[in-house]
């Protein structure tokens, strides 16, 4: 009987097909966990002070995105290797972005708010 640990995360994935301009493809996404969320963050978003006092974060959208690409797609139907989804076409990784962890809802929990749902 497997123990129930109501503390820790599935890493199963979810399957969600996505309609892209080259057709339909079908993602295998597994979550972040917490840490992996803080990696994250202390990895492609920065905080600066401006010179008006106020703090800005700088972040590396480029890294973040090649992180979640390799972290949570677990694999693609059709099958597309680690190095395939590093050179999808922008139209391919907007259409891929709606299912993958956002940055914008990562730094929300950072910051102590709630992530938007997922659609």
């Amino acid at each position: 009987m497997p123990e129930n640990k109501p503390f820790v995360m599935s890493r199963s994935s979810d399957r969600h097909e996505i309609d892209t301009p080259d057709g339909k493809l079908v993602v295998y996404v597994s979550p972040l966990s917490w840490i992996e969320q803080q990696e994250a963050m202390s990895r492609f978003v920065d905080f600066k002070m401006g010179e008006d006092g106020n703090v800005s974060p700088s972040i590396d959208l480029g890294g973040y995105w090649r992180y979640v690409l390799t972290r949570c797609i677990e694999k693609t139907e059709p099958s597309l290797s680690k190095t395939d989804l590093l050179n999808i076409k922008p139209e391919v990784g907007a259409a891929i972005q709606g299912v993958l962890p956002s940055l914008t809802d990562m730094m929300a929990q950072f910051a102590g708010g709630e992530p938007a749902p997922l659609e």
